[in-house]
């Protein structure tokens, strides 16, 4: 059989070739459909990973400053007024606490600083003071990231100056025990209310303005603080 034309032989030739270019073009696009995207991948890796929920990040102990209005109210005169007769130069008042405290723990912190209050003497003194300078330890729950509220509970010690315009009449010792809360208003400061018990005993007998000698003996209050605190992160 005679051999076919060699113009046969190239139509073939080239209709074969048309036949696989759109095959081969469909292969280029399926691999560039399947190969990674490098652009979003850099940028994925150069996104930092999201907070898993449950973690607590490191605490860093702080200072803190704070200011305080309280009111102050009698609950046991003891022996500086024994008789019900008598007029008591120690009553209820109100006044203001400024101190600092410094931040240790977590869910422990100290305070420190100065107590004045004016009581009511019933007319015995012009204008009676207790001042005090007092040290408490707290002690501090519900310290997560979750909420804005912490609560806490806490003892305290104090001297005690009793007298008239800020001057010394008799001077005394104090413990208290104190418990409250405080509210985050932002990074920086805390609003918080306070109530705590005090039992002071005065050790030495002192003279009011009626001439009566009042003796050495002790006395216990009750108080309702409105705070405000100011924190100092990483100091």
């Amino acid at each position: 059989m005679p051999a076919a034309p060699p113009r046969l032989t190239a139509a073939a030739l080239l209709a074969g070739l048309s036949a696989l270019a759109p095959a081969a073009r469909a292969q280029d696009v399926a691999g560039a459909a399947g190969a990674p995207a490098t652009s979003g991948t850099s940028s994925a890796a150069a996104t930092p990973p999201r907070p898993v929920p449950g973690v607590t990040f490191p605490f860093l102990p702080y200072t803190f400053a704070v200011g305080a209005v309280s009111t102050s109210a009698l609950l046991v005169p003891d022996s500086v007024c024994p008789d019900a007769s008598d007029v008591c130069p120690f009553g209820g008042g109100g006044g203001i606490f400024v101190g600092g405290g410094y931040r240790y723990h977590r869910t422990r912190e100290w305070l420190a600083g100065y107590d004045l209050s004016l009581r009511n003497a019933r007319n015995l003194f012009a204008s009676a003071t207790l001042q005090q300078v007092r040290i408490e330890h707290r002690w501090l729950f519900f310290t997560t990231a979750a909420h804005n509220f912490e609560a806490f509970a806490g003892v305290s010690g104090a001297v005690a100056l009793f007298g008239e315009l800020l001057g010394v009449r008799t001077v005394g010792v104090a413990l208290g025990a104190s418990a409250g809360g405080t509210y985050n208003l932002g990074a920086f400061f805390r609003l918080g209310l306070a109530a705590r018990v005090d039992a002071t005993r005065f050790l030495v007998p002192f003279i009011a303005g009626d001439g009566v000698l009042r003796a050495d003996g002790g006395v216990a209050t009750v108080s309702a603080s409105l705070m405000l605190l100011a924190e100092f992160p990483g100091r």
